[in-house]
């Protein structure tokens, strides 16, 4: 708590900092022109502290957003125009008046520069691999990018005609760009090395909101990211397994892993990894599970199943248990696919082997199964039993321990880190006679049980605060009026609630980011360009900005990091308001800019009442903004709590 109060005085010092230098660069120029400099305040309300020096009056105020330089003949002083005033600011020339105004906003600019050159000096800043890969780590299997044979491992290499440089990218994209979102890229066969470029364009309404689309689009493609070992929850399966921290999952259940999101999909398929003889020669194949209910299934076959029931001891009705979907001798050999009760039963299939996915060989008459998630079966009945409890196969590697790899480097490393070759001589061996548990860096761990997240204990608050999350989805769901998506809503929270785990904890690996200060400047800048353009344009709603509690939230976000990543974020906020305070707008530095030009143009100076009444109108709604967005920070802030 302490310390979270401490990281929040120093988000506002550094508020109150860029702010103070912005004012300062004012305040020098102005006195360097001749402009007589009444009042120097950062704050406003009520002043905290205040003196008197050089005839300017000093002060700090109780809020620390927002400041100002009073300069005298700011306002009209009773019948004489401002521009009468000889030592006031509109008394002077336009390009003093230009520079004047110009000042602050430079500094900001110059600040941040100066920011990010310092990052670059001190090294960069570290990052979770993730942020930059280039590679997908899942894809939404009832997505149109499953559809278009696009996976976890593939390359992205542009976006909507621009080089791609992160996944963040997708959410800028949808947010600020007016277009459908198309991506290019490169499919990716990892054992091979074949690569075949792809081109994607995502399908969306065009008058969808854009953080809605945004959304939509990270809920269906996720980063690459490695799955280094942290630690054990409390009950997990895998505490005996001889998994270490810094231990990566490679490959789980017939597939290479690529992310968390793609790991607990693997674990929650119903499938067999069985070991299969064809033709003398062995392979490695993910088979899918139905309940036997879903099978169509002759009194022959049916007695069959009774038969193993009972020679194996399963308790369960023959109905509940699970199988794959083909008939099988005595022996395990494969006699001819089952058909299905009705198309409804076929659908429940929660694995259809995907195109490019190693290890999904649809089996064939003739073929014969000598191993069920490695181990050895001698007959249908073993089969049948050993399909009904749920058992992974994990490959990790132990990572060496090593300096973060550069940003640009990381991906190239990525792929190398598979090591297929020494993988492949894992995956090939298992069932067999002469199984290979350890080939270079890699080991396949003894076969693991997972267990449905439910049973992991938790802490009591933690539970509490699931219990409550669950119950109200449940509320939520019984408001749902259409019958498919209710029923689509019901299972999704059946899944959260019973999905299988291994019950550990992972964590990503670290890579440096630090490209030259001006590739950092650029890129702000870039940014700050497109969502001005997208505000303007009514693509991007002023409800998705982050305002002054967002501001001090994103800085103490940063200082908890680090001193890097909070003069990163001091950088890319000083650099926010010198652009914005450069906008042509009366009130703002390019306000008072686009008046001097005009008098450049015009030879003559804009009247008090002129300028009252092209600065009032922008002074209420820059205030209505301030308002709105500090709403909204607070509605974000109480929507995460609760």
């Amino acid at each position: 708590m302490f310390i979270n109060i401490i990281y929040i005085f120093l988000a506002l010092l550094g508020i109150g900092f860029l702010i103070f230098i912005h004012e300062l660069g004012h305040y020098f120029t102005a006195r360097k022109v001749g402009i007589k400099v009444e009042a120097f305040a950062i704050g406003f309300g009520k002043a905290i502290f205040q003196w008197q020096r050089d005839g300017v009056k000093w002060k700090i105020g109780w809020l620390p957003f927002g400041g100002y330089v009073k300069m005298a003949g700011m306002e009209k002083q009773g019948p004489i125009e401002p521009h009468q005033i000889e030592d006031g600011f509109f008394g002077k020339k336009p390009w003093a008046r230009i520079k004047v105004a110009a000042m602050g906003p430079i500094v900001n600019l110059v600040f941040a520069f100066v920011a990010f050159s310092l990052i670059w000096m001190s090294g960069g800043r570290d990052k979770s691999f993730a942020e930059f890969t280039h590679h997908i780590g899942w894809v939404d299997r009832d997505s149109g990018l499953d559809k278009a044979e696009i996976r976890s491992g593939d390359e992205i290499t542009r976006l909507n005609g621009r080089p791609f440089k992160g996944f963040n990218d997708f959410l800028q994209s949808a947010a600020l760009d007016n277009q459908a979102l198309s991506m290019s890229g490169y499919e990716i066969d990892y054992l091979t090395g074949e690569r075949t470029p792809f081109t994607y364009t995502f399908d969306h309404s065009a008058d969808l909101d854009a953080m809605v689309k945004a959304t939509h689009i990270s809920n269906m493609i996720n980063p690459a990211g490695y799955l280094l070992f942290n630690k054990f929850q409390e009950g997990s399966p895998m505490q005996q397994s001889g998994i270490a921290k810094g231990d990566r999952v490679l490959w789980v259940d017939g597939q290479m892993i690529f992310s968390f999101r793609q790991l607990i999909e693997i674990l929650n398929q119903n499938t067999a990894l069985l070991t299969v003889e064809r033709d003398g020669k062995t392979f490695l194949t993910r088979i899918p599970l139905l309940p036997v209910r879903d099978l169509r299934l002759t009194q022959e076959e049916r007695g069959e199943f009774d038969d193993w029931r009972e020679e194996v001891q399963l308790d369960a009705r023959i109905e509940d248990l699970l199988f794959i979907p083909y008939n099988i001798a005595n022996d395990g050999t494969i006699e001819n696919p089952f058909g299905y009760i009705n198309g409804r039963s076929q659908s429940k299939l929660s694995f259809e082997p995907p195109e490019r996915i190693q290890n999904s060989i649809p089996l064939m008459k003739g073929d014969r199964i000598i191993a069920a998630d490695g181990k050895t079966i001698a007959r249908g009945s073993e089969l049948f039993k050993e399909v009904q409890t749920p058992t992974s196969l994990i490959v990790i590697k132990k990572e060496k321990e090593e300096k973060p790899l550069s940003w640009k480097e990381a991906d190239k490393s990525f792929v190398a880190s598979f090591e297929m070759q020494q993988l492949d001589k894992i995956i090939r061996s298992i069932g067999t006679k002469n199984p290979v548990t350890q080939a270079g860096n890699l080991t396949l761990l003894a076969p693991i049980k997972p267990i449905p997240v439910s049973q992991i204990p938790k802490a009591e608050e933690q539970s509490q605060k699931q219990l409550e999350k669950i119950s109200k989805r449940k509320q939520e769901i019984e408001q749902i009026e259409d019958p498919e998506k209710k029923e689509e809503a019901e299972k999704n929270l059946d899944f959260y609630q019973n999905r299988r785990a291994l019950g550990v904890y992972f964590e990503d690996k670290q890579v440096t980011y630090n490209p030259p200060p001006y590739v950092l400047f650029s890129d702000v800048f870039k940014e700050v360009y497109r969502t001005l353009f997208a505000l303007v344009s009514g693509f991007l709603s002023p409800k998705h900005l982050g305002g002054p509690i967002g501001i001090v939230q994103v800085i103490h976000h940063g200082w908890t990091l680090g001193f890097s990543e909070a003069l990163y974020w001091l950088g890319l906020i000083s650099l926010n308001l010198g652009l914005l305070n450069l906008l042509p707008i009366p009130m703002l530095d390019g306000g008072y800019i686009l008046f001097a030009i005009w008098e450049m143009v015009t030879k003559k100076p804009l009247k008090a009442k002129t300028m009252e009444r092209l600065i009032i109108p922008f002074v209420i709604l820059i205030v209505a903004l301030f308002i709105y967005l500090t709403y909204n920070d607070i509605v974000r802030i109480i929507k995460s709590i609760f």
